[in-house]
């Protein structure tokens, strides 16, 4: 069995870890199901549609300093930009991680999400959504 514990993974912007990120997770691939149905018919028939590549979320302290990970995301989020096949991974563990499909790319679609407590430690979130891809492991 390869089980993977969560203590050794990350999340990474080209090369530079995400600091403080604790916790990633990918909602996985779905495939639309179209319905047929018609007159003639006594049981729907199903068809296959577009596929969805799902969503992934991740978070973890906020580090204003993290000018290579966390600033970066977010000035992606707010002037629009993606990042291509690499540009953002989700790593497993050292070696093995998740990325988009060469020739696509991933937009974070939800950023600057910041949670400031009394007596915690301050945490962000950010979302993303692959574009035309879907997710594959490295």
């Amino acid at each position: 069995m390869a089980t993977k514990s969560g203590r050794i993974a990350s999340v990474r912007v080209g090369t530079f870890k995400v600091a403080g990120q604790g916790t990633w997770s990918y909602g996985g691939f779905t495939r639309e199901i179209i319905e047929e149905d018609s007159w003639d018919l006594d049981i729907k028939k199903k068809h296959f549609g577009v596929g969805d590549a799902g969503e992934l979320t991740f978070s973890g302290l906020y580090d204003i300093a993290d000018t290579t990970g966390q600033n970066l995301l977010n000035s992606a989020c707010l002037n629009s930009s993606a990042f291509t096949h690499n540009d953002l991974r989700f790593y497993v563990d050292n070696t093995s991680y998740w990325t988009v499909d060469t020739g696509y790319d991933i937009k974070t679609s939800k950023c600057h999400s910041i949670t400031m407590e009394k007596s915690a430690m301050g945490t962000v979130d950010f979302t993303a959504v692959p574009s035309g891809g879907k997710m594959i492991l490295m």
